[in-house]
């Protein structure tokens, strides 16, 4: 996490900002064969085009340029139209999301009374893609909020977030009480600290 700002809240005090980051999955571009192709870029500019390469620098097609999603070779993954797996939560588990968005939901009388009938005042819980473009996956959620039903979907994990931001501002505590509990030194004592 890296701080982007700071601003005074004038009557309270200053506050520093550290957006939370979510780090994008990355998939590795192979041939039919499985062996690695590298991006390269064609024509220069801000519409720039790529291409795909393999180590000799042979040019590949679109149609013969593949993900590695885990293992298998893919060029596409639609959008999810049916869901299988799901879970029943408590609806407060949306709040765990780091980034997320609302949709609105209507669906008709039958739907809604099962849904009423079996959530209740929980949410369902899934996985969703929501474009045929990219391989994007986010978390979904299902609720009732003030009578209407809303989908939450996003992504992040905000309790691991909130460890990783604790755990590094407590390192940078323990860097500044190493420092300012040792306002002397021997040279001596930090000998295998210097590179000369």
């Amino acid at each position: 996490m890296r701080k982007t700002q700071t601003i005074e809240v004038i009557g309270i005090g200053n506050f520093s900002i550290f957006p939370i980051k979510i780090k994008a999955d990355e998939y590795k571009k192979v041939d039919e064969k499985g062996n690695l192709l590298f991006k390269q870029e064609k024509v220069k500019g801000i519409q720039a085009k790529y291409i795909y390469v393999d180590e000799k620098g042979t040019e590949y097609p679109n149609e013969k340029v593949f993900t590695d999603f885990k293992g298998m070779k893919i060029q596409q993954i639609k959008r999810t139209e049916k869901v299988k797996n799901f879970e029943i939560v408590d609806k407060l588990d949306i709040y765990n999301l780091t980034e997320y968005g609302l949709s609105f939901l209507n669906t008709d009388e039958t739907t809604l009374n099962i849904f009423n009938e079996k959530i209740k005042d929980k949410a369902i819980c899934f996985n969703i893609k929501k474009s045929t473009i990219g391989f994007n996956f986010f978390k979904a959620y299902i609720l009732k909020l003030n009578g209407v039903l809303v989908m939450v979907t996003g992504k992040g994990n905000l309790n691991q977030a909130v460890t990783d931001f604790k755990e590094m501002v407590n390192n940078k505590v323990t860097k500044t009480e190493i420092v300012l509990q040792k306002v002397e030194i021997k040279a001596d004592e930090i000998d295998d600290l210097i590179n000369v």
